[in-house]
C-alpha cells in the first residue's frame, strides 16, 4: 500500500498530536514541519476485514442471522518513533475511505488471527471473538471474562447478546421511554465534522489489479474509550 506525500504528512501530523495527547497537551495547535518529518510515517501493506456483531443476529433467534456483518477494513500504520495507529476504510459514495484513525493495534492484529475462522468484535464491551464452526472463543481480556476462558457456542453466544441488547436497540421501549439512549451493535465508526484539535484525514482509491493508493480526504480527531482516535 501507497501513500500520497501529502497523506504521509497528514497521518504524521496525527502521530505528533498523539504525542501531545497523552501528555495532556492542547492538540489543536499547528505542527511544524520538522516534528512531522520526524514521525515519518509508514502504512502496513496487509489490509484486514474487519466484522462487527450483527444487530439481526442480537435480535433474532439462533441460526436466523450471521453473527457479524463486515463493518469496515483496517490497515495498520507506524511512526518512525514506534507508534502505531489503525486506519478504518468504509465504502463512500465512490471510494473507500478513512472513516477514524485510532491508536493501537486490535483493529488489525485480532483480525489476523481468524485462519479458518472468523474473526469479529462486540464493540459495546470492546470485546474481540474467533468464531470457528460453532465455537465462539474470546481473543481478548474483555471477550474471555464475556464467554469465558474456554468459549461457549454460538448459540449460547446468541441467547447472551440477546440478554444484553434486545431490549435496547432502536424502536424497543427501552429507547421510547428515554433510557440511557439504548444500545445499537454497529462498528462505532463516526462520520462528525471534527473539531479544533482535528487533523485531514485520507481516502482510499482502489487501482487496477488490486493495489491501493491513500490520498487526501475528511478529517480526523482524537478520544475514544481511552484511545486516540480520529473520524471524519
Amino acid at each position: 500500500m501507497a501513500a500520497d506525500r501529502q497523506t504521509t504528512e497528514k497521518v504524521a501530523r496525527y502521530f505528533v498530536r498523539l504525542d501531545r495527547h497523552r501528555a495532556g497537551q492542547f492538540t489543536a495547535a499547528g505542527v511544524s514541519k520538522a516534528a512531522a518529518d520526524a514521525k515519518a510515517p509508514t502504512l502496513d501493506g496487509r489490509v484486514h476485514p474487519v466484522y462487527s456483531l450483527n444487530p439481526a443476529f442480537v435480535r433474532g433467534s439462533y441460526g436466523s442471522a450471521e453473527v457479524a456483518t463486515f463493518a469496515y477494513l483496517a490497515v495498520g500504520a507506524r511512526s518512525a518513533t514506534g507508534q502505531q495507529a489503525s486506519l478504518w476504510l468504509t465504502k463512500g459514495a465512490r471510494n473507500w475511505e478513512v472513516t477514524n484513525i485510532i491508536s493501537g493495534t486490535e483493529e488489525t492484529a485480532y483480525p489476523a488471527k481468524a485462519g479458518t475462522g472468523t474473526v469479529f468484535t462486540e464493540p459495546q464491551i470492546n470485546a474481540w471473538y474467533r468464531l470457528d464452526g460453532d465455537r465462539v472463543t474470546g481473543l481478548n481480556e474483555a471477550a474471555r471474562t464475556s464467554v469465558g476462558a474456554r468459549g461457549t457456542t454460538l448459540a449460547s453466544y446468541q441467547a447472551l447478546v440477546h440478554a444484553r441488547y434486545a431490549d435496547k436497540m432502536p424502536g424497543s421501549k427501552y429507547v421510547r421511554e428515554g433510557r440511557l439512549g439504548g444500545v445499537t451493535p454497529n462498528t462505532g465508526v463516526r462520520t462528525g465534522d471534527g473539531d479544533g484539535g482535528g487533523v485531514p484525514g485520507i481516502a482510499l482509491i482502489a487501482l487496477a489489479g488490486g493495489g491501493l493508493t491513500l490520498v487526501t480526504g475528511a478529517a480526523v480527531r482524537l478520544g475514544r474509550r481511552g484511545r486516540a482516535s480520529a473520524s471524519g
